[in-house]
């Protein structure tokens, strides 16, 4: 008969050192700015097994952009047509900004799923809420306001909403940034319960793109500053200073930086 000696057993389990706990967590997604289809659950599944964690998905679609750009260019010629006419004594008959209509079926690819709490929203990057044209900037909070109003009674919970157009809009230098912030403001009192995430470079302005529908082209020349955006010495730490404006007023916005 043959004994046996009891070797002390290791521990199965060891506690995390400290390094690991402070090792940040990554969670990868798929950003597709021109999404023809919407994203189902088998789409998201294929996502997944590819290794990623979410999507994001446009909260409009392009038929809600087109009655867009119809009310703008409609309200526009309507105004020119005034401005020219004979009998316009003064500027009190020109016709305040005109109101966008509620979202209809064919206005949204999004509807109240179980998925959406896998989906990021992607607000309208053809908007431009820093604009010097009231009517642009009016346009531009109206679509911002509707698409996170609507955003919120889906379920979303996290929406990335694209950074300031310009740095320097208006008859001051941070006007523009003024109006981003308080677009900014009004949109957290409609989605309450929504992530935001500013979408901003890590310094200076992102490339100028051309995007089919861009509503900055139709903005009218407001601006009372002669100053030339061409001259100015790009600044690094500009992007920063925006950022914390925007941010200073409310504790619950998120920063999206991209390098």
């Amino acid at each position: 008969m043959t004994a046996t000696t009891s070797q002390p057993l290791i521990a199965e389990f060891e506690p995390p050192s400290p390094l690991e706990e402070s090792l940040p967590t990554f969670y990868i997604g798929h950003h597709e700015s021109k999404r023809p289809l919407p994203v189902t659950e088998f789409v998201l599944r294929q996502a997944q097994d590819a290794g990623y964690d979410m999507l994001t998905s446009p909260i409009t679609s392009p038929h809600f952009h087109s009655r867009v750009l119809t009310l703008v260019s409609s309200y526009i010629v309507e105004v020119s047509r005034l401005e020219t006419s004979d009998d316009l004594n003064s500027t009190s008959s020109i016709p305040p900004a005109p109101i966008i209509p509620p979202l209809t079926p064919f206005d949204t690819p999004m509807t109240p799923s179980d998925t959406l709490s896998q989906l990021i929203g992607y607000c309208s990057p053809w908007i431009d809420l820093c604009s010097s044209d009231p009517l642009i900037s009016n346009i531009s909070r109206q679509v911002l306001n509707i698409e996170i109003a609507y955003a919120s009674f889906c379920g979303v919970g996290n929406i990335i909403v694209p950074g300031p157009r310009n740095y320097s809009s208006g008859s001051t230098d941070n006007n523009g940034i003024i109006q981003y912030a308080r677009a900014i403001q009004e949109a957290l009192t409609i989605g309450s319960y929504i992530q935001m995430a500013i979408h901003v470079p890590m310094y200076g302005h992102d490339e100028v793109k051309d995007m089919t529908g861009d509503l900055q082209p139709f903005a009218r020349d407001y601006q009372s500053s002669g100053k030339s955006k061409e001259s100015k010495d790009l600044d690094l730490f500009e992007t920063w200073d925006a950022w914390n404006f925007i941010r200073s007023p409310s504790e619950e916005l998120s920063s999206n930086f991209e390098s």
